[in-house]
């Protein structure tokens, strides 16, 4: 079980209307849903012990990640963030081998099995910039997965991907039987990938809970500012289809 304890950000500028609390079962994703600005890579950060926290905490396999050194959190939480700065010539090969816990033995099995998981292995050598961005967004992955952790926190995963790359990664992090927490700008992946979704504005908690529950028409409109069709999709999940602005939020602009 992943138990958000009261949680409070602290970075920022950015804080909850509430303190955040939540309870992921091992093995199910939390989504997170928001307009840009509401909070979900401070979040995401703050989880990871990247940014402090005011108060509350994080907990997995009654362990408290949040007061754990680096090293050991290294072992329990691996994060993806979203990758914006030259890496002095590193090949795709040695940023993913920068996932490593700092006390593990390299392990080239895993590895080799990673690049070409994440259709890599072509690309080993090849230097990170040099590459695509969804080329680098697949390295920035593998790179979290080769730290091979029981909870993965992800920045906007889907960002830069194709729609194969998408779906086949989304689908191998979902066979590993991971616990994770990611950010998503679309509603529909979120849904059909996340066992639960948690939705933002404005430093308030608009809605948690089964997508079903979260992707509601009125929600959207609170969030987003946006008119929303809801209805059920082939996977048995909501479809949203966005039909346009409200009008009573032109004034945005």
């Amino acid at each position: 079980m992943l138990l958000i304890d009261h949680l409070q950000l602290a970075s920022h500028g950015l804080r909850l209307a509430k303190p955040l609390e939540l309870r992921l079962p091992e093995g199910q994703w939390l989504g997170l849903l928001g307009p840009n600005g509401c909070g979900k890579t401070t979040l995401l950060k703050t989880l990871a012990g990247l940014l402090p926290a005011s108060q509350g905490g994080l907990w997995f396999a009654d362990q408290s990640l949040l007061t754990m050194t680096p090293r050991e959190r290294a072992h329990q939480l691996a994060i993806m963030v979203q990758h914006n700065a030259p890496c002095g010539g590193l090949t795709v090969e040695q940023v993913v081998a920068l996932g490593k816990a700092p006390d593990r033995v390299l392990d080239r099995t895993w590895l080799d099995q990673l690049l070409r998981l994440c259709g890599l292995s072509e690309l080993r050598r090849a230097p990170l910039e040099r590459l695509s961005g969804g080329q680098v967004q697949r390295t920035m992955l593998a790179q979290a997965l080769f730290q091979d952790t029981p909870v993965m926190l992800l920045d906007e995963p889907a960002n830069h991907l194709d729609i194969f790359h998408l779906h086949h990664l989304l689908s191998l992090l979902r066979q590993r039987s991971l616990t994770v927490i990611a950010s998503f700008h679309d509603m529909n992946v979120a849904a059909q990938y996340c066992d639960q979704l948690l939705l933002l504005a404005d430093g308030e908690q608009v809605a948690c809970g089964a997508p079903e529950q979260v992707l509601t028409p009125a929600h959207l409109q609170q969030a987003y500012g946006v008119d929303a069709h809801v209805t059920t999709g082939i996977h048995g999940r909501p479809q949203v289809t966005v039909l346009g602005a409200c009008d009573n939020r032109r004034n945005w602009i």
